[in-house]
Formats: C-alpha cells, structure tokens, sequence
C-alpha cells in the first residue's frame, strides 16, 4: 500500500435494494470519510452484507446513488483502491497460497512466456509475511484451517494496495489472538491514511478498533455514533433496542451450579488421528466442555472424533450404552445444511425414525407440525417450515442446524463454533439452549475459538495445541486475564 495515497470518501444516498416483493434496504444514508475505521453492525438479516455486495457489484441497487472520490458510480467494485472480503472469502481450494495470491493479477515472468515462480513466491511470503502469517506458501489453500484462509484473503487484499477495505465477519472463525492480528493490522492501515468499513458481530473488536459504529436494522440506519465513550452496555443496547429480553439474556454471567457433573458418557483414551492427538478427553452427563486453540491447532479435528464422525488411528472412543451423540458443525455454509430443500426437511432429516409409523411409512404431518413446533420454539425467522434453507440469515440458519441435533433427543452434543457469525439476539438464544441441554443432562462439548463462548458456556476448557490437549481447567466467569493465560 502507497502509505502516501489516502483513500477516497464514499458517499451513499439513498439506496434501496429489493429481493421480489421484500425490501431488504431502504433509503439508506451512509458517508464514509478518508482514514476512518467504521464497524457495521446489526442483526442477521438487517441488510449488512447486502450493502456490502451493493458497494461490490453483486448486486444492484433497486434505487439510489453511490460516489467514490467525489464521482458517481454504480459500484465501487473493481477499483483499484478498493478491496473486499466476503465471507465465502474468494479463495480457490485448489491453487495453492501463492497462486491465490496472485489471481486477477499480471503474471511475474522471467523472460518473454518464462514464468518466474520463485518471483511469485518471493512476493507471497512477504504479503503473508505482513499479516504474520506463517504457512508456506506453497501450501493448497484447501488444506489450511478456516482462520488461515481468512488470512490469505486478507494478506490477498493488502498486497494489492488497497486504500478502501470492506472487511465482511473475516474475523468470525479466528481464534483470540489471530483475531487480533488482523485488528491491529486493520488499526495500522488506517492510520496510514486508508478507510476500513469493518462487518463484525463482536463487539470487542468493534469498541477497540472502530472510530464510528452504524447499525443496521430492518435495511436502515438506526444509530450512527463515534465508538470512544460507548462502551459495551451502550453498545449492546443500541444492537438490542428492538430484540425482546436480549440484554438481559446475553449479558447473563453465569449459568454454572455447584453440583458437579454427573456420569461419565464419552471417553476419548490416546486417540490419535493423523496429527491431532493423542486425546484424552471425558464428557459428563449435565457438563460443559469447552475445547479451543489456534487455527491449524487441530482445532474441529478434536470434534469429529468426540462425535465419531472420524475413526481413531489409534486409542479408543468409548461411550456409554446406548448413548447418542449430536453434531452441530463448524462451517453451516458447507457442512450445516441444504439450501435449496425447506426447514423443515433440514431440520428432520437426521431423525426421520421418529416419525415413522408401522410398516416404515412416514408420518408426514406429525413430522411437519414437528418441525413448525420446533422453528416456533427457536424464533426462527422467517418461521414456516416450508421456508427455503438458503434464503436464511446465517443465524438463522445456525438456529434450524441447532434444531437438527435437537430432534436427535441426544445424549451428548458436540457443538463446533456454535455463534460464528450470528447477532447479540442470536447469540443468546443460542447460549439459552446449550443452558437448558445441561440442566437436562445431556453432556455439552463447546469446540469454539469465541472467547465469549468459553466463558458463557462453559464449566471447564481444555486448550489445544499442535494436536494436544491440556488438562481441563475450571472456569469461574473471569474472562480477560484468564483468556490471555490460556490462549
């Protein structure tokens, strides 16, 4: 980046954007001014990354204008001061670090057709090199950890000199330290001249980081306020002004008693898989096990052998008899659900035996009124069962998976970064159902790299790193220093 150049100012006036008869944004205002550091904020569904991908040029607007530098634009995608980060990231699994990097750009060449890969990877490790991250650059973007392929498409972006970054939840899925990283890289940028607009539903980053905070709700801007001398209540009422009993819910401190655990339902004994392990690990009846670590730790790999979706190389995985285990997935986009069937199929499809009826036939309508019953339960929006997958929020979509596990009526539930990139509301409707799991006594597995997860949830956390595991550790809902001793 030409630390010389400050970035222009973007202008939006009046933007509206409908999908068919649903209006998604309307007449939206928003001026963003040279060398600041704006959070975007509200709840999933409220139009954030609809504007972001207005601005990129993947949608249209329905109406409205956009200028960037003064001048009238349909969007500023393609610029070459301006860069985005979606949350699909834009990376192609196949090539490795150092193509990726490369892509959209000239080729570096030796001479006349000669490429000069040793150029091209030259100039990779020092765009990875600038964002701290360490991984050769050779590596297939597929094989990296969800945390560091957000990274590459960071260091992707900055090495193409831009001067106007749209950052769209590229923190979602990092652990605390990485998450970091990228904060402070974003904070340095800025304050070489450069303008940040940051989508983030984690309101550490956006109180540390930010200079404005513009919330969204319903497609307009409710709030549009400088970030010094919020802090978090003010912060968390402004997000929360419209949702029902959420301050209360996701401010809750503690949900843990002093009963202890009960049985034990799950052992893990010197399981080893490929890298990761061994792991030795107990789940109990009516407690919460919380498991986190760097990205590339082995992190989710833990996960899957807790839930059995992986096989042991070695050791054991032992569970009691007769005991079922639920899974809820790191990454809801790939792994969570089928977009183009209904929530109600999503939600039922793992447990479709409930609903049969004598000779294997299917009890549809007990099956649907299931299923309604179920996404009333969780305020699914929107709330028919009929409703398509795809067209959800994504925590929204978290909350119809959560249903799928439910339907299992399991005994032990593994649950695989269970807010990434849901709302405040969303969040704490999630943390009231992983309370009510325990109270029942199911036994809780929390594999997550959200800090606020940990301490909300859990009874105890193990930290993992380089595929091993650390003793459990008792947790008593101080959350700053006792994060930084274990991460």
């Amino acid at each position: 980046m030409d630390a010389d150049k400050t970035a222009p100012s973007l202008k939006i006036s009046n933007v509206c954007k409908s999908f068919g008869s649903a209006k998604v944004l309307a007449d939206l205002n928003l001026e963003v001014r040279s060398g600041e550091f704006v959070g975007l904020m509200g709840p999933n569904g409220a139009g954030k990354s609809t504007l972001v991908k207005i601005l990129d040029g993947v949608y249209s607007a329905t109406s409205g204008t956009i200028e960037l530098g003064g001048k009238p634009v349909a969007n500023i995608g393609g610029q070459a001061e301006v860069g985005f980060i979606h949350q699909d990231l834009g990376l192609v699994d196949d090539l490795s670090v150092s193509e990726n990097l490369r892509l959209g750009e000239p080729p570096i060449r030796l001479l006349g057709p000669i490429l000069d890969h040793h150029g091209e990877n030259k100039s990779a490790a020092k765009s990875l090199a600038a964002i701290g991250l360490t991984v050769p650059v050779s590596t297939k973007v597929g094989e990296l950890s969800p945390g560091e392929k957000t990274l590459v498409a960071i260091a992707r972006l900055f090495s193409k000199g831009a001067r106007l970054l749209f950052v769209d939840e590229a923190t979602s899925t990092l652990a605390p330290r990485d998450a970091a990283k990228v904060i402070e890289t974003l904070k340095s940028i800025v304050a070489q001249g450069a303008t940040v607009v940051m989508v983030s539903h984690k309101l550490g980053e956006i109180l540390e980081a930010t200079d404005r905070v513009v919330l969204l709700l319903d497609g307009r801007i409710a709030a549009d306020k400088p970030t010094n001398g919020l802090g978090r209540a003010g912060l968390v009422r402004l997000l929360a002004q419209h949702e029902h009993d959420v301050v209360e819910s996701a401010d809750s401190t503690d949900h843990r008693d002093d009963n202890g655990p009960g049985e034990v339902v799950l052992t893990l004994r010197d399981a080893v898989w490929q890298h990761v392990g061994p792991v030795n690990l107990e789940l109990r009846a009516g407690h919460v096990l919380g498991i986190t670590g760097l990205p590339g730790s082995g992190l989710h790999d833990v996960a899957y052998l807790a839930h059995g979706s992986l096989r042991p190389d070695s050791g054991t995985r032992m569970v009691r008899d007769h005991a079922r285990s639920a899974l809820v997935p790191p990454h809801r986009e790939t792994q969570g659900g089928f977009a183009a069937m209904s929530l109600r199929e999503n939600s039922t499809i793992s447990s479709l035996r409930r609903w049969v009826r004598a000779l294997g036939i299917l009890d549809t309508k007990r099956e649907k009124t299931d299923s309604q019953d179920m996404i009333a339960s969780l305020e699914v929006v929107p709330g028919r069962a009929d409703a398509e997958f795809g067209v959800l929020s994504g925590g929204n979509k978290q909350k119809v998976i959560f249903a799928r596990a439910l339907f299992t009526q399991a005994d032990i539930y593994v649950l695989c970064e269970p807010t990434r990139g849901v709302d405040i509301a969303a969040r704490a409707d999630i943390y009231r159902l992983v309370h009510q799991l325990r109270s029942e006594g199911a036994a809780v597995l929390v594999v997550t790299s959200d800090a606020e997860d940990l301490f909300a949830l859990c009874d105890h956390v193990s930290v993992i790193t380089d595929g091993a595991i650390s003793e459990p550790r008792r947790l008593n809902g101080q959350s700053a220093d006792l994060m930084e001793e274990i991460l």
